[in-house]
Parts: structure tokens; sequence; C-alpha cells
């Protein structure tokens, strides 16, 4: 009797849990069927698409600033290259563009590639520049396009090993209409940071093109003391010449006051809560002194860069001749602590100053049959006038052709250098400087580059190259 009932109730148990769960596995296959009725299939998106005002092409990838676009403002052309694969940049205030900005390309900074204006480089300038370029003295409104190089494979533009920047500038436009457009931005951030600038770009009577800007922009910084103040003016006119030919003249003037970050430790008696801890030793940033400076007596540097330049430009024959001569005058005051005989000292207004100058000859864009041929010469002297006017004199020659046949592009290129040169200032024995020390350099550097368009969308390409770099003054 007792085995009965146990197996009366294993058969009660296995009944309920039948019955139980038998409508819930019913449910359940048709609850799944619904779901299946409601798989909907979604059109085919497009995750990455081409940026607006954006070209690349094997040779360069291309930014024209009328159409450029991004998500938030652009206040300054480091907020441009950000946006570009390749280009990386280190900024100190996202707000406004500081010296203290360091833009590299694939890993490389100013001192492996070259920053152009025009085609004419602005981070050699004799012996104060060196190879930083400082970004607050250039006005995204004085910019038409830029243009962007990787690798050092284009003899047309010396001295880059990491690549090349070349930023255009607007010179005016060709135009019967009188009126002028005009524009006027600013902003306004945190740390009391603002920014303004206007621009003017216009013509006359289609023999006139002009372009005039200014900007001003103001930080307190995010460390102690790492403050800035910066104005910019541009002005630009061309006119326009019979035979399609164009004369024009630039100037730029940027007047920068910067102030080094001062140390900010809790340990010390003058600490300000207000500012992030700043230690004697931290070096993440460009331009600063030796040693660390102290708060007190206002440790900075104010820099005034004029940069002048003629172009004019000829079409003649089967190509354009470009005749660009430049010139660019640095001068900077620098106040700051110094360590003199074991102890801290303040030094003010070290006055020192730096000049390039010089001028390309180019006769470029010579077609015929699958060839663009380009042939030039560059003369440049870089030098610190108060010193020694001319560290380094610059001769070169360069010759690149350009073949294109079906879906193959050829590039062969040559330059050769040829230097004179004052060699490393020693910092032992004697004293500093020593002069007289002079050493010369020449050289035949050639480059090699084949595309091939596998597919619209697809490009191939491999390249060889020998570049040059010039020594840091």
């Amino acid at each position: 009797m007792n085995k009965g009932k146990g197996i009366l109730k294993l058969i009660l148990v296995f009944s309920v849990i039948f019955i139980i769960t038998c409508p819930e596995f019913g449910l359940a296959e048709e609850k799944e069927k619904k779901e299946e009725k409601k798989i909907v299939k979604l059109p085919e998106m497009v995750v990455i698409a081409p940026q607006p005002g954006v070209e690349i092409t094997p040779e360069k990838t291309i930014i024209r600033m009328d159409e450029f676009k991004k998500p938030g403002h652009v206040r300054t052309l480091t907020d441009v290259l950000t946006e570009i694969g390749g280009v990386d940049v280190l900024r100190t205030n996202p707000l406004m563009a500081s010296p203290g900005d360091e833009v590299s390309i694939r890993g490389l900074n100013e001192g492996r590639m070259v920053i152009e204006i025009d085609g004419r480089r602005i981070n050699h300038t004799g012996h104060v520049g060196r190879y930083v370029v400082d970004w607050s003295t250039l006005n995204i409104d004085d910019v038409e396009r830029i243009e962007i190089i990787r690798g050092g494979h284009s003899v047309l533009h010396p001295f880059a090993i990491g690549g090349v920047i070349n930023i255009i500038t607007k010179k005016g436009k060709k135009t019967k209409k009188i009126k002028p457009d005009i524009s006027f931005k600013g902003g306004y951030g945190r740390y009391d940071t603002y920014n303004g600038s206007v621009s003017i770009n216009g013509g006359l009577y289609d023999l006139i093109g002009y372009h005039f800007s200014a900007s001003k922009a103001e930080t307190d910084g995010y460390l102690r003391n790492n403050y800035q103040d910066s104005y910019n003016l541009n002005g630009h006119l061309t006119f326009f010449l019979p035979h399609e030919a164009t004369l024009s003249f630039g100037v730029k003037y940027s007047d920068i006051d910067y102030g080094f970050p001062v140390i900010n430790d809790p340990s010390r008696p003058d600490y300000d809560p207000d500012y992030p801890v700043f230690l004697p030793n931290a070096d993440q940033l460009r331009h600063l002194p030796p040693i660390g400076q102290l708060p007190q007596n206002d440790p900075h540097w104010e820099k005034h860069t004029t940069y002048l330049d003629g172009i004019l430009e000829l079409p003649l024959g089967p190509g354009d001749i470009k005749l660009h001569g430049f010139w660019t005058e640095g001068r900077r005051w620098i106040s700051m602590w110094q360590r003199r005989q074991g102890r801290d000292v303040f030094v003010e207004d070290q006055f020192v100053d730096d000049r390039t100058k010089g001028i390309i000859c180019e006769y470029g864009n010579i077609n015929f049959a699958n060839h663009n041929l380009t042939v030039g010469f560059e003369y440049q002297e870089l030098g610190w006038p108060d010193k020694n006017p001319i560290i380094y004199l610059v001769k070169s020659a360069y010759l690149q052709d350009v073949i294109r046949w079906k879906r193959w592009t050829i590039i062969p290129g040559v330059r050769y250098y040829k230097l004179d040169m004052d060699t490393y200032y020693s910092q032992f024995g004697a004293g500093w400087p020593i002069p007289g020390k002079e050493e010369d350099d020449s050289g035949i550097y050639p480059s090699f580059r084949v595309n091939f368009q596998a597919t619209p969308k697809t490009a191939l390409y491999a390249a060889v190259s020998r570049s040059y770099r010039l020594p840091c003054p």
C-alpha cells in the first residue's frame, strides 16, 4: 500500500508540473512566432561619409575652408586639423590656439615636417624660431584652404620628412561688385577665455582684390600664470594684370604675450588652491624655461612676428611662372627665473630676434603628352640679426614630373641642396657662444612615387624618398 501511494504521489506531481509548464511552452512558441513577424530589414546605412570641404587623394588632402564643417564651432586652425585622419594635435586650451600647441603627422611633429604659408616655410626662422610653430599667430579668417601632404615624397617642399601642411591665404577676389563680404565671429569660455575676429573680402572693378582681417584672443589659462593675450592683423592685395597674370602682396603681424605656468606646490607657502598642482619637474608643455618658474614677478615672454610676401604668377607657354619673395622677422622679450651660482635670479626683458628671407623661382604645370613638369630654385637666409645675420644659407634646385597613364600615376623627382652654415654653439669650455665654427653640406635627394587607381573609390600607392633635415640652430 505504501508503495502504491508513493507511485500515486509521483504521478500527481508530474501531472501538476506538466499542466503548469505546457501552457508556458505553448505561449513561448507563440511569442517567438510573433517576434519573427516584427523583424524589420533596415536600408543600407552610411556610417562614415566624406566630410564637407575635405578632398582626399593619394597625393594630398585639401581642406576648403568655405565648405568645411564639423560639429561645434571652428575657432582656430587647430580645430580644423583635429578632424583630419593621421594628424594629431596636442592643445593647452581648446578655445584658442596657443604657443604651446603641437601638431604632428603620423607621430612626427614640426621638427620633422614643414609648415608653410603660400608655399614658403614658417617653422625655419633663424635662431629663436627653431622648428616650433606658434599656431596662435595664424588667423583662421585669413585661410582659403589647407593642403596636407603625408610623408617626404614631394620634392616641391624641402626639409619635409613627416609631411607638409601648406596654408593658402585669402587674397581677395576678382569682381566688379564694390560691396565686400564682411564677417564677425566671437566666443567666450571657461578661465575667462574670449576671442573675436572680423574679416573683409572683396575686389574692385576686376582689377584689384583685397582681404583684411583682425583677431583678438585672451585667456587666464588653466594653469597658474599660464595666461595668453594675442592679436593678429592680416592684409592682402592682389592686382589682376593682363594675360591672366596676378601680382599679390601680403603682410601678417602678430603680438603674443604668453605667461609661463608657475610652480603651484601644496607643500609651498605660496600655493594657490584655485589652480591645479604644477610641480617644478613638469614637462608636458612646450615653451617652458629650463627650471620651474616661481609665482613672483610675472615670468612670461612677448613676441612680435611679421610675415611679408610678394608673389607674381604669370602663364607662359605650356606652364606657369611663379616668383615668391618672402621675409619673416621675429622679436622676443623673455622675463623669467634663472639659476645662477646656486640661487634663483629673475631676469627681465632678455631680447632675442630671428629673421628668415628668401625667394622661390618656379616654372610649373608644364603640360605635354601625359606629363606635368615642375622645375624650380630656392634661395634662403636664416639668421639672428643681432648676433649672427646668416646662420644658414640654403640654395636648392628641384625637378618633378607627374606622369599619368591610364590608371597609373608615376611621380619621380629630385632636389639638390647646397648649405653653408654655422655649427652648434658649444656650452662648455671657453664659454658661450664660440664664434667662427662653419660647415658646408651638399647632396642630391631623389624621390619616387607610384599611384594606382584600383577602383573609383580605392587607390593604392607606394613611395620611396631620401630627405634632408635642416639642423636646429
